[in-house]
């Protein structure tokens, strides 16, 4: 009865972020500040958004998909993010102890919207790469205290490079992934570093090619990639 409870009350927090992850997307690319409005928004109509009417998940299925107030259909987007963050959260309880669950609950949130954001306006809000800097922090404190120097280094070196790359090839790279690799090579440690590296930067390149666009949004490869390979690595600890 009790992992019922934990597990079902995981997978409502889990939903509540994902709203909060729909706001992290959703104003950024709208162009709002994320602290103004301070309620949220119908994206057609610009009415207010009643509480009750904003129940993650629950009010969209009761709405049928549409605002209350002016009738349009409410994007996909909102409950489909919602029920991957229940889900995400829901499994890193489940397979890993819960200190480290949350942790890897956190980084999945900022790591997400931020891929999102990054793909539509290529930009990488400077929040990213400041809370996987403290969750990795933080997790390999606890779980990889040994490696540390290691893994500080994989950080150190791979900045280092793209500052090499970047005084190179001066619009090959945004700021936010020179600040986001490093953080992600942090939390991968010394070992994985090289795969995210390569990784990141080939389907990153692949997806230029493909869409014969100049500027490559590398933020989504490179959260994608290093939150797999931080999974993997945490795994292995714990097996």
């Amino acid at each position: 009865m009790w992992d019922f409870v934990k597990y079902f009350t995981v997978f409502v927090l889990g939903l509540i972020f994902g709203s909060f992850s729909n706001v992290l997307i959703y104003r950024p690319v709208a162009g709002l500040r994320l602290n103004e409005p301070r309620f949220s928004i119908c994206p057609h109509c610009k009415a207010r958004i009643k509480w009750y009417d904003n129940i993650p998940l629950v009010s969209y299925i009761l709405l049928r998909g549409r605002c209350r107030n002016c009738g349009e259909r409410i994007s996909l987007r909102y409950p489909l993010v919602e029920l991957l963050h229940g889900v995400v959260f829901l499994l890193n309880v489940i397979f890993f102890p819960l200190e480290i669950a949350f942790a890897l609950n956190a980084l999945f949130l900022v790591s997400f919207s931020a891929a999102v954001v990054d793909f539509k306006i290529l930009m990488l809000p400077d929040y990213t790469w400041i809370v996987t800097l403290i969750v990795a922090t933080y997790i390999n404190l606890t779980r990889f205290r040994s490696q540390l120097i290691l893994d500080l280094s994989a950080g150190v070196v791979v900045l280092l490079l793209l500052l090499l790359l970047k005084l190179r090839y001066k619009d090959g790279l945004g700021e936010g992934d020179i600040f986001l690799f490093p953080v992600y090579a942090f939390a991968c440690g010394f070992l994985y570093m090289p795969l995210l590296l390569l990784l990141s930067s080939s389907l990153g390149i692949i997806f230029g090619y493909v869409k014969k666009i100049k500027v490559i949004p590398f933020g989504p490869f490179i959260v994608s990639v290093g939150y797999v390979l931080v999974l993997i690595r945490y795994a292995q600890s714990v097996l």
